[in-house]
């Protein structure tokens, strides 16, 4: 019996199941450290609140409570304005039927009781969102004061200032050059505090790009601006751990070279002499910011003068809570990602 000969498709699917399986054993292999990494962040929630944490969380969830009672209260008046429209508008149509031929003024009046109510439910509709609006902004307000109060409370902290709705300057991200075509930021949650006597920024941020004329995220998540001892002009270092499908690769690399790459990170640099800043000591102090269920993937920038960190985190963690309870473990978990980048920024001054 001859040889069996694999023609040209055979070669093609043998190919392709072999990538298919590998890609099926990355993807176990990153399923599994992801549920190892998060245990940490599952002990973190098994502690309970100190009357620190307590006092925060009451003032927090007080203010949530009056926005969510205010909501509430506006859909119940909104939907007491619309059935008192519609209920206005069937009459004054009746009416207009069935008197209007007959008395004239009764359409005239009619005519005038529906614009009159139109007019009335759109003021009446502005005024309820303004209202809402500014609870809201309150709520906010709150919520982001009463967080970073806390989180740089510590004694390397001064001078803080929180702007709920402060924009991060557009530049600030993509000056740290992780990806091309940056189309701008919206920001939220803006801090400026002074870390050792050095300006330290931080905002929650989402950078998108243009596909299709729709704007796509790049980047959600915790943006970090610091100073570093780096003084080379045009010289540039930029680390990424990686993650898993949610992860945005690194891409404005083209006048960079990979200098490092492996399973858990990637570094790219057209410096040389990268090491004397990412040398091993600071490399492992970076991969203690781990990829788990809540962290997508780090993001790490050195340039001259400029270290940038950016904390990539699932949606659901970056959103504000109203219709269930605020949960402290959340500015537990920032808390304890922001110590390791601190360790970080203090490696590479």
């Amino acid at each position: 019996m001859g040889l069996k000969k694999f023609n040209e498709e055979e070669k093609v699917d043998q190919e392709e199941e072999k990538v298919e399986s590998k890609e099926e054993e990355e993807k176990s292999k990153l399923e599994s450290i992801i549920l190892e990494n998060s245990k940490e962040e599952e002990e973190l929630k098994n502690l309970p609140l100190d009357e620190k944490q307590k006092v925060v969380t009451g003032k927090i969830e007080d203010a949530r409570l009056a926005y969510f009672a205010y909501t509430k209260k506006q859909k119940k008046i909104n939907t007491m304005i619309s059935v008192g429209v519609i209920i206005i508008l069937i009459i004054c149509i009746v009416l207009i039927f069935a008197l209007g031929n007959t008395y004239q003024w009764v359409s005239y009046l009619a005519l005038g009781l529906m614009v009159v109510s139109v007019v009335l439910t759109f003021v009446a509709t502005k005024v309820i969102k303004n209202k809402l609006s500014k609870q809201a902004e309150e709520y906010i307000r709150v919520l982001y004061q009463n967080e970073n109060e806390y989180l740089f409370s510590g004694e390397n902290f001064s001078k803080l200032e929180v702007k709920a709705y402060g924009q991060l300057k557009d530049e600030l991200f993509i000056d740290a050059r992780f990806y091309k075509n940056i189309k701008g930021t919206k920001s939220r949650n803006l801090v400026s505090v002074y870390y050792k006597d050095k300006q330290l920024g931080s905002a929650d941020l989402a950078a998108n790009i243009l596909i299709k004329n729709r704007l796509s995220p790049m980047f959600l998540g915790k943006f970090y601006d610091y100073t570093s001892r780096y003084d080379k002009d045009d010289k540039r270092i930029v680390m990424q751990i990686k993650g898993g499908q949610l992860s945005r690769p690194i891409d404005d690399v083209d006048d960079l070279k990979l200098v490092e790459g492996n399973d858990t990170y990637c570094i790219y640099t057209n410096d040389d002499e990268w090491r004397k800043i990412l040398n091993a000591h600071v490399i492992k102090d970076i991969l203690k910011l781990k990829i788990d269920k809540t962290l997508i993937d780090v993001l790490i920038s050195i340039r001259k003068g400029k270290c940038s960190i950016g904390i990539d985190y699932i949606d659901e963690f970056m959103n504000i809570p109203v219709e269930h309870e605020f949960d402290f473990n959340n500015v537990k978990r920032v808390e304890l990602d922001l110590n390791k980048i601190l360790t970080v920024f203090d490696d590479l001054n």
